[in-house]
């Protein structure tokens, strides 16, 4: 029952308050006059309380009767007409005599009575204004809750969750269009009720003004229906009562509005159900201050999705360039198939063990998902710098190409038919002058000749074993110095030989297979990948991808490229990206300038780079005892994607 109807109280403060026996004036009621008042209230129906001080107010008291003269907190308890006979009471509203007329006491009445009416409608004004307040800070609650990133089924659930609250609803139900398929249809995404269990599952709905939920995302409209079971047969739509059946649950008041983006497009349907009025104890219609309340909801709601499946798209945007531009770097270089899949995999796989690692120094990292997916985009991308390398730089197997080498065994050739001309030569001179000792003159040219054959292939034999790079700095080539002093006489006079300085300089590269410069090539392909990514819009989360991918080939030392960083200027995952790279360099089936090596020898070579202070001895005991590298192996694209 609400404060209204509820009829006023003539509150009597009993004890010492009211006299039983009369007196002076400032001694108290006169027990006549108290009791024709009390009988004229009772007539009018007014409630009759005789109390102490009581200790809040009571918002239906309309006349309070006391004797006190001096107590602070009449006032406080009661608002309303305060009528005492002492007139040392400063906070009395009237001081009643003690030999009051009964006319008097009538208008005393009329007066408490008018008194408490607009009392009780300035009450239920501050209370409305208070309601107001609070249904609009919490709208200003949601506005801000709904701002925050959420993924995107929390996002729905505290739309429909918050908007219920608002308008202290029972249940809601809340519908995503869907335009992309063949028929545009209503997803039913979420249902809540706070009286029944709804055993929810998602579905597609035929988008149709048959229903409630169709009608409004068809027609853009608003419903306010204050009982469902009473739609008029005029109207497109009905109520589906089949729920109701089944759960036992009476659906009544129902507020059905559309989600606008900003667009005006309508992209879902918001269904609200039963709203529950305090001062009832049954389901009341929205109305339309509520509805104009959920429209405000409804609009934010709509921005929030929109926001979230942006969001959600340009992440797979992200996701598809990532993807599309590994496959670019592998079809260039088809032979390191995989080996950026097996980075990520490894070096996300690294990062996350390193909190639990039990080192001191990893013991307050924290890695939230957003960061996990920014090392994994920069390790996929480390090597698509690579793309602006040249082909025969990037490919090249050995020091010297086949064609070189083709060209090489084509000197030598040539070379051994000049020796074998001069010896034909040379045996005609001796037959000619008919020398004596001619077959032992031309056995001696046959050995000399077939001496410096044998010389000429090994020299061959000793540039292609040269062309095999070596994993490691090895030989000191002297061999290969004595081989470009060879020269020999070309037709038209002059010096020729075996190799060019070119090639002599190629040959002799201690590690690998790049002569200098080549190297430098190859090597820029860490700037190319910076400078490619650092071009791309990324998003605040994923910003440090450039960074983390242009320092992969940095050493603790300052030896590596291309910046030269040192220490902590290096980031962690970056460093542990590193080892990731180095161990797939060395183990992985598929380099052309080197078999793969073994697990052993793979590992002693890094702990040889940490030893001499160019890898993080931390992040590759973690690599090592937690054997991350066993699933290194063979990883799947599907397998990275899902990290």
């Amino acid at each position: 029952m609400r404060l209204s109807e509820s009829p006023p109280i003539l509150c009597i403060l009993r004890g010492n308050d009211v006299r039983q026996d009369g007196g002076g004036p400032d001694q108290g009621l006169s027990p006549v006059w108290f009791k024709q008042l009390r009988d004229l209230a009772v007539e009018r129906g007014w409630q009759i309380r005789e109390v102490h001080l009581p200790a809040e107010m009571e918002e239906t008291v309309a006349l309070v009767l006391t004797g006190a003269a001096h107590d602070q907190d009449l006032r406080r308890c009661f608002p309303h007409a305060l009528i005492t006979s002492s007139v040392a009471c400063e906070d009395a509203d009237l001081v009643l005599p003690v030999n009051a007329e009964p006319e008097g006491l009538e208008r005393l009445l009329d007066f408490a009575a008018e008194h408490w009416r607009r009392n009780l409608d300035v009450l239920g004004l501050h209370r409305e204004i208070s309601a107001r307040d609070n249904r609009m800070r919490q709208l200003s609650e949601i506005a801000l809750s709904l701002s925050t990133r959420l993924e995107f089924q929390d996002l729905l659930e505290t739309i429909l969750l918050e908007a219920r609250r608002l308008a202290n609803c029972e249940a809601g139900s809340l519908y995503l269009l869907d335009e992309d398929g063949a028929e545009p249809a209503l997803v039913f995404k979420l249902a809540q009720n706070d009286v029944v269990d709804v055993p929810f599952v998602e579905k597609r709905l035929p988008l149709t003004p048959e229903s409630v939920a169709g009608y409004v995302a068809l027609s853009g409209e608003t419903l306010d229906i204050p009982d469902v079971y009473q739609i008029p047969a005029t109207m497109p739509f009905s109520f589906n009562r089949s729920f109701d059946q089944t759960m036992g649950y009476r659906t009544r008041s129902m507020l059905v509005l559309p989600m606008r983006d900003h667009r005006h497009r309508v992209v879902g349907v918001l269904q609200f159900i039963n709203r529950i009025d305090p001062t009832e104890d049954h389901p009341v219609p929205f109305g339309e201050e509520f509805g104009e309340l959920l429209r405000a909801v409804a609009s934010q709601a709509a921005v929030s999705i929109q926001k979230n499946l942006l969001i959600r798209d340009i992440n797979r945007l992200f996701e598809s360039f990532v993807q599309a531009s590994v496959k670019t770097i592998e079809q260039r270089d088809p032979t390191t198939s995989g080996h950026s899949f097996r980075v990520a995999a490894t070096t996300v796989a690294l990062l996350q063990a390193l909190p639990d690692s039990g080192l001191q120094r990893f013991s307050h990292l924290e890695l939230t998902d957003e960061h996990i997916r920014e090392v994994r985009y920069a390790a996929l991308l480390h090597d698509f710098g690579k793309i602006g390398v040249r082909e025969n730089v990037l490919l090249k197997a050995n020091k010297l190409t086949d064609e070189r080498v083709e060209i090489i065994r084509f000197r030598i050739e040539l070379q051994k038919e000049r020796l074998r001309r001069r010896a034909a030569e040379q045996e005609l001179e001796l037959l000619h002058h008919g020398r004596l000792d001619f077959e032992v003159a031309r056995r001696r040219l046959h050995r000399e000749l077939e001496m410096e054959l044998s010389i000429l292939d090994q020299y061959f034999a000793c540039i292609t074993d040269s062309n095999t790079p070596n994993l490691r700095n090895a030989g000191d080539f002297e061999h290969l110095q004595k081989i470009r002093k060879y020269s020999f006489v070309e037709l038209d006079g002059a010096r020729g030989s075996l190799l060019t300085d070119a090639e002599l300089l190629a040959l002799s590269v201690r590690k690998g297979s790049l002569t200098p410069e080549e190297r430098e090539e190859i090597e820029s392909h860490v700037t190319h990948t910076r400078e490619f990514l650092s071009v791309l819009p990324w998003p605040p989360e994923l910003a440090r991808v450039p960074e983390i991918a242009g320092a992969h080939h940095e050493k603790l030392d300052g030896s590596g490229y291309p910046l030269g960083l040192v220490a902590d200027q290096i980031p962690l995952p970056s460093r542990v990206m590193t080892v990731c790279d180095i161990y797939d360099a060395l183990t992985a089936m598929d380099r052309p300038y080197k078999p793969a090596m073994s697990v052993d020898s793979a590992l002693e070579i890094l702990h040889d780079e940490a030893r001499r202070g160019l890898l993080d001895a931390d992040v590759l005991s973690v690599f090592v005892d937690s054997q991350i590298y066993l699933g290194a192996s063979e990883p799947a694209p599907e397998r990275v994607r899902a990290i």
